[in-house]
């Protein structure tokens, strides 16, 4: 249970399951709980300096800590027309400005997916269906009576498919049954009759309902589904089924599509620039924001051209630096490459120790010889 500081209110949020493992995990359930539409980031209160610093991680959190919600401010544009140059402010002052030579900004949304959860949250539906499965729980728990679906399956199914969306386009079987049973979990009343998970239905809806999710956005060129249209893919290719580029296992951006304003031309002059920046010294912090501005086209090049290592080292340098290999892999999979390799090395170091000491002839001796050295060590 955290306690919640939203904007001039102080609510509270429990969490059954416990604080999440990530922040955007937590975001998400704040989102869900006090239906937050607006983008806004964490801070929790130091008990050493008594402020609120920025939540990094949850393990900053514990049972019954304050995190505070910030909503970030709008940019005002005031647009002076006697020639003089636009300003730029944050100030409540502004806002009081004629409409007609003031432009808010909105923050814009990003565009990075979620990890897929370890428990998925079935989202909050449309009224009208809160309604009748409010009235279909209180029959189940009164006499265990399920309810009918077809007047509301297409909306629960749309519903959940967005959720879907939030976390991969393509999910995976296991991914799919996660949301179905969480599905009848929370609402028992939806389980079908005759079925021995109660959720198979649902689970085959759920397919192919992102199917026809994925033709919907194909049509808008979303580039993570336009890429396996037959008429991106090469002749020898033309297959419904062949050579489908999907996300792998913890690959949460992996084909987003251009930021607002930019565009493949823009974007490349964005990596001729950094061709030469490369070059200069102490100019880290220069590298990094160009690297991170031309992400997107990278992951496309990477997902529909498949270059070569060395042509790709050609077009881009500064990625086989140690720290934007790092940054690459935070901005791909949203983790830490370090901490991430070393949390697993710790958990399968056992099982290789045990592969080292069974190995024989020539090799199991060597690594026998090593061994002894490693045990000397611990």
């Amino acid at each position: 249970m955290i306690s919640q500081t939203i904007q001039e209110q102080i609510r509270k949020l429990v969490l059954p399951l416990g604080i999440p493992n990530t922040v955007d995990e937590l975001k998400l359930a704040v989102k869900e709980a006090f239906v937050i539409t607006e983008e806004f980031s964490l801070q929790y209160m130091d008990s050493d300096f008594h402020d609120f610093f920025t939540l990094t991680s949850t393990d900053q959190i514990q049972h019954k800590d304050t995190v505070k919600v910030v909503f970030p401010s709008p940019v005002v544009l005031t647009f002076c027309y006697s020639g003089a140059d636009v300003s730029t402010t944050q100030s409540d002052d502004a806002l009081s400005s004629s409409s007609q030579d003031t432009l808010i900004l909105s923050p814009q949304s990003s565009p990075d997916r979620l990890p897929w959860p370890q428990e998925f949250t079935i989202p909050c539906f449309s009224p009208e269906v809160q309604i009748v499965l409010e009235k279909a729980m209180e029959a189940y728990m009164r006499d265990g009576t399920l309810m009918s679906v077809q007047n509301v399956k297409r909306n629960i199914t749309e519903r959940l498919t967005q959720a879907i969306y939030a976390y991969t386009a393509y999910p995976s079987g296991m991914q799919i049954i996660c949301v179905a049973e969480a599905l009848v979990r929370k609402y028992p009343c939806l389980k079908e009759p005759g079925s021995l998970s109660g959720y198979y239905g649902w689970q085959m809806s759920l397919k192919y309902k992102m199917a026809d999710y994925r033709r919907r956005l194909s049509k808008f060129g979303c580039p993570e589904v336009t890429c396996n249209t037959l008429k991106s893919k090469s002749p020898e290719n033309r297959k419904p089924a062949k050579n489908v580029k999907k996300p792998r296992k913890a690959e949460v951006n992996y084909l987003p599509p251009y930021p607002t304003g930019q565009s493949e031309e823009s974007l490349e002059q964005e990596r001729l620039e950094l061709l030469s920046e490369v070059k200069k010294r102490d100019n880290t912090m220069v590298i990094k924001a160009k690297m991170a501005k031309t992400f997107t086209l990278r992951r496309h090049e990477v997902v529909n051209l498949s270059p070569r290592v060395v042509d790709f080292k050609d077009r881009w340098p500064a990625l086989f630096n140690p720290q934007q290999i790092n940054e690459e892999f935070r901005r791909i999979t949203t983790l830490d490459l370090e901490p991430k390799f070393m949390q697993m090395l710790d958990q399968y170091t056992p099982n290789l120790l045990s592969i080292f000491c069974a190995k024989g002839g020539a090799l199991g001796q060597t690594l026998q010889d090593k061994m002894v050295a490693i045990h000397q060590v611990f």
